[in-house]
């Protein structure tokens, strides 16, 4: 079982992202237009919120589309990411490794959405 959400809070200028389980490539390819869709409503500077706690490793078709979400994030103006996750798991690395080297924009790791937010809050007032 597998599912993922897009979010976009213009008030805070921010995209949540939520990935569930193992992606297929339909999947992560909805995903990441979802992504880039919710990217151009936001200002630039804007920042994401990633929960990927139950994110599990996928096929690199897949995961070619999760490179296009991360450079469409880019081309539309991202400040930072803050990554929820679980312990160090499988499916986390192949994440941070997608599009590895291309990321222009901060990125954190957090426990919890809250801790997220605040990270990122923190970020914007310091």
């Amino acid at each position: 079982m597998s599912d993922w959400t897009v979010r976009i809070d213009e008030s805070t200028n921010r995209l949540y992202l939520t990935l569930e389980g193992q992606l297929s490539v339909a999947e992560a390819e909805a995903a990441a237009d979802e992504v880039i869709a919710g990217a151009k409503q936001l200002d630039p500077g804007f920042d994401q919120v990633t929960d990927m706690r139950s994110f599990k490793p996928t096929d690199q078709a897949a995961v070619d589309h999760i490179e296009r979400g991360k450079r469409g994030l880019v081309e539309n103006g991202v400040a930072a990411v803050c990554r929820v996750v679980a312990e160090s798991t499988t499916g986390q690395m192949q994440f941070d490794r997608a599009g590895e080297g291309a990321e222009t924009y901060a990125v954190a790791k957090a426990e919890s959405v809250d801790e997220a937010e605040k990270l990122l809050d923190q970020r914007r007032s310091g």
